[in-house]
Formats: C-alpha cells, structure tokens, sequence
C-alpha cells in the first residue's frame, strides 16, 4: 500500500482463522515481489510476516529476552508505518460501509464467490475513490486517520534479564538488510531517531 492509501494487492477467499502469513503467501506480492519490486523497493510489515531482503519486519523479543533500545527504536519508527494499513482498512471502511459486518452466510461455493466479487468491487471503488480525489485536490487521508490513529508504536517493554537483542546480524539475508535499515534509519538526516548504542 502506498502514501495515499490505495491497495496495491490483496488476498480473498480465505477463511478469518487462516494465519496471516499464509494468506499472505497466497499473494501477488509474495510470488511476484522481484517483478512488482524490483531490486530498490521492499515492504513494511508486520511481526507475522517473512524477514526477506524485500519484506522489512519488527525485532522480536528473544525468549526469555529483551530488545536492545535502537531495535525498539527501529520497531517504533516501522509500527508508525504499518499503521498506515489501519488507516486504509478505515478509509475502506469509510466508503464502503456494508464492509463493517458483511452479514451474508457462506453455505456453499456461490456464496463465497458472490461475497469475493462484493469485496473485490469494494477494492476496486476504493482505489477508484482515491484517485479522483487526488485529481481533485481533495483526500481521505486525514478522516481516515482521525478514525483510526497511530497508537503511538509498541508497548515499552519490561527489562528482564536474559539474551540481548536479536542477535541475528549474521542471519539469513532478511536479517542482514533489516540491520541495515535499521543503521539508515539512525544515519538519515531526515530521521528524528537516535541511535542509543556507542
């Protein structure tokens, strides 16, 4: 999903208890993200997703553990990204108020598909929306955010005793380009985060 709140790509069909990174395995995204991506793009994401040089996640906490302060920096700087995707559920929500609570049974193959063409007419309304508002000068950005506001990125951890920090930097390729990240993140004069370590 971009700035403006348009949906890039999208998954339907699946039941609610499917684990989102299933579901998001299913995807255009997932399959495809050297084509859609290309070599200088990546994605935010959540804690439930990959870590892949193309798909940027939180640290997590190891067991028994807890974060160093410029991992739960680089974890509160991408929250207050990711949130942008509640701001587009609301914005959807906005315009298409029959998504609150879709009150139609699934008791067999039409039903679903009649449920996926309504949402996926939905979608594509919605990007619709967003366009002629842009040309128009106008956007649903700020209603959509007052809707649903940044909380302010994750909860301060306690400090426990244990490992130190995801102390992953010879890792997997996701985890070497997530450090990475993470020093241009402290590095950038456009940032307001500041690194705590030496």
């Amino acid at each position: 999903m971009p700035h403006n709140l348009l949906i890039a790509d999208y998954g339907l069909g699946l039941p609610g208890s499917v684990h989102d990174a299933y579901a998001f395995q299913l995807t255009r995204t997932a399959k495809d993200h050297e084509e859609l991506l290309g070599d200088e793009h990546w994605i935010w994401a959540d804690s439930a997703y990959p870590s892949e040089i193309w798909c940027v996640v939180p640290f997590k906490k190891p067991k028994g553990g807890h974060l160093t302060q410029d991992q739960k920096t680089f974890n509160y700087h991408l929250s207050s990204v990711c949130v942008r995707v509640e701001h587009a559920f609301a914005a959807l929500k906005g315009h298409f108020r029959s998504l609150r609570e879709l009150r139609h049974p699934i008791q067999n193959e039409w039903d679903l598909q009649y449920l996926i063409c309504w949402v996926n007419s939905c979608l594509i309304l919605h990007n619709m929306v967003i366009r002629f508002e842009e040309q128009k000068g106008e956007h649903s950005v700020a209603w959509a955010i007052s809707e649903n506001p940044d909380r302010g990125g994750e909860e301060e951890e306690r400090e426990e005793d244990g490992p130190l920090g995801d102390q992953t930097d010879y890792g997997s390729s996701g985890q070497r380009f997530r450090q990475l990240m993470m020093k241009r993140l402290f590095d950038s004069p456009h940032s307001t985060a500041v690194s705590r370590q030496g």
